[in-house]
């Protein structure tokens, strides 16, 4: 069995991304040993575990709800999380063995840049399927390619101070989630949310806010104090 989502580095060993995919292990406190985590940067076949790194920690924004496997904090599955839920930032963080060789982290947007920047073009990268699965059924992780996914997408409206929306129909679909989104070359906002058929919605988590970059750069030195 495998799941999978997208993300971004943000650091050294650090890698951003969504909330829904990190709650459900930060629920546990602890991972079954059973269970592992990796990250690859792997452009065309993120399937070789050749390229893989292990993860050796993890951490969620705490605006996400209690939300223990199987994830239903999903907003695509409007179980604890709604879509475009107020006060939800979907936000997780990924802290990894080593640093990916050859790879420069991104940078986060300034704050408020999304405030001036409705219909500008963005673009959005992640490691999704390219169509839904049948309602219902859990993702066949056996179709999955494996390959990272560049497409273009207008910012069509900010919402609240974690929410905003993207032009429709939506280019992202399952296993896009926590992907990244630039604007000018800068991370501004993390994918969340592309409704089951992954066209009927188009709802993203605002990375150009002070609340969520100060949850970013405190739980960032909390982990270094950690490690040994």
């Amino acid at each position: 069995m495998r799941g999978f989502a997208s993300g971004t580095l943000i650091g050294d060993r650090v890698v951003l991304t969504a909330g829904h995919f990190t709650a459900p292990a930060t629920s546990l406190e602890s991972l079954p040993s059973s269970v592992r985590l990796f990250a690859t940067f792997s452009p065309t076949n993120a399937k070789d575990p050749t390229t893989w790194i292990p993860v050796v920690g993890y951490a969620t924004h705490p605006s996400m709800p209690d939300c223990p496997p199987p994830p239903q904090c999903d907003p695509t599955d409007e179980i604890l999380v709604a879509p475009l839920e107020p006060g939800i930032a979907d936000v997780g963080l990924i802290f990894l063995g080593h640093a990916p060789p050859g790879i420069t982290p991104a940078h986060l947007a300034p704050p408020g840049i999304l405030q001036r920047s409705e219909g500008a073009p963005t673009i959005i990268v992640g490691y999704g399927v390219t169509s839904p699965g049948r309602r219902g059924a859990p993702t066949d992780a056996g179709i999955w390619d494996g390959k990272r996914r560049v497409r273009t997408s207008n910012v069509r409206r900010v919402v609240d101070e974690t929410w905003a929306l993207w032009d429709l129909p939506s280019y992202v679909c399952h296993g896009d989630s926590g992907g990244a989104i630039f604007l000018n070359n800068v991370l501004v906002a993390n994918v969340s949310d592309g409704g089951l058929d992954c066209r009927r919605h188009n709802n993203n988590n605002r990375l150009d806010t002070r609340t969520v970059q100060s949850w970013i750069e405190a739980t960032i030195r909390q982990h270094d104090r950690r490690e040994p």
